[in-house]
């Protein structure tokens, strides 16, 4: 008999890492999955994402749509409150024997509180990490500590959640999905993919991609999206926006982006660019800017350098090719020199990735298939 995963997706950061560990689930016999989806991905507002998973050919069984209009601390929790009613109708609906979470976004709670009272195992993808300036850093060690089995994507994660108690034999470090991802795009060169995105093919290319701090009180969200804006503003480069996630005053940020990108033609605002073209951006670009995970994770596979700015990702597995700086003006600027000086691009070309070579969606598939789901599996000790 069949192993069937339930898996949830929230937002548009869990498709580049979810697609390839779904095809695999497809290609195996002795798996199948359910797929839910919910969140941002049901709102135009963070640019039509259910798009990209229809276009991937990946089956949806059921949707759960929980935001509430606004983003204030408020409005989060009303959100994460319907989001535990909608999730119940999906485990009292749905047959599953075992739940997948991704990484540690405030409304995956909803799932994993379900899946307590409803006696399902959960196995945790990304747990480990390190993110300082954002309370999720709380949410992903309260999953992991729910979890009965974790894929990390380096042994610096696995450690991590050792010392929190978690068992060592069921911490396994199969490396990023992403890179699964990654490997299987479909190549678009430069002057099809730049016209795709009504962009101008001559031009030096950056991404800026930013999210509000939520655990930082040195510096207003408006004053630290306004310094980097303004910095990429006076600049000679072609700059692709996309959108803050939804968190805490995401919409003060989107005000600014809409305000600079509508006065000037070289910084183009697209919510979500899917990470297809994503990833064949990237590497058209000279660096990625701003405090998405991406730019920690996905970017250093591809060599490119990513200015991070602030403290939302302190505490991750840095890359040479990372440069740190702070909010203000004159740090983000000296990042931006750094990242294009050809000593430095020259440089990085020789490191050495840390999250792994692909073939990570194989390895969890074989890892699931071995695990025997009883008693002894479900309970938690620790």
């Amino acid at each position: 008999m069949k192993k069937k995963i339930a898996i949830f997706t929230t937002t548009r950061s869990d498709v580049s890492i979810l697609t390839p560990l779904m095809k695999r689930i497809q290609k195996t016999r002795r798996l199948d999955y359910l797929f839910f989806v919910g969140g941002t991905h049901l709102n135009k507002t963070y640019g039509n994402t259910l798009n990209e998973l229809r276009n991937n050919r990946l089956k949806v069984h059921g949707h759960f749509n929980y935001l509430d209009k606004g983003d204030n601390k408020r409005n989060l929790s009303k959100s994460l409150a319907t989001a535990h009613q909608k999730v119940n109708e999906i485990f009292s609906k749905h047959q599953f024997d075992i739940v997948c979470i991704l990484g540690d976004r405030f409304e995956k709670l909803a799932i994993v509180n379900n899946a307590i009272i409803y006696n399902k195992p959960i196995f945790h993808l990304h747990g480990g990490e390190i993110t300082e300036g954002a309370i999720d850093n709380q949410i992903r060690n309260m999953i992991s500590k729910s979890s009965q089995l974790h894929f990390v994507i380096c042994n610096e994660y696995k450690k991590n959640l050792i010392k929190i108690g978690e068992k060592k034999n069921n911490i396994f470090n199969y490396g990023s999905l992403a890179v699964d991802a990654i490997q299987n795009i479909k190549i678009i060169k430069r002057e099809i993919l730049f016209k795709k995105l009504n962009l101008d093919h001559k031009l030096s290319t950056v991404i800026l991609t930013y999210h509000p701090v939520t655990l930082e009180n040195k510096i207003s969200s408006a004053n630290q999206i306004k310094n980097v804006l303004k910095i990429l503003n006076k600049s000679n480069f072609q700059v692709v926006i996309t959108a803050p996630g939804h968190e805490n005053e995401r919409s003060i940020m989107e005000k600014y982006i809409y305000l600079y990108s509508r006065n000037n033609h070289k910084i183009k605002y697209i919510k979500s660019l899917g990470h297809n073209l994503l990833f064949n951006l990237i590497p058209q670009c000279e660096f990625m800017i701003g405090n998405s995970s991406s730019g920690l994770i996905e970017v250093p596979y591809f060599k490119i350098p990513t200015v991070n700015i602030g403290d939302r990702q302190k505490g991750r597995v840095m890359h040479k090719s990372i440069i740190n700086c702070s909010y203000s003006s004159s740090s983000i600027q000296k990042a931006i020199n750094k990242a294009m000086s050809p000593k430095f691009k020259k440089k990085i070309i020789k490191q050495k990735y840390l999250f792994g070579n692909g073939g990570s969606s194989k390895k969890i598939v074989n890892k699931i298939l071995t695990i025997r789901i009883d008693q002894e599996f479900l309970r938690k000790k620790k």
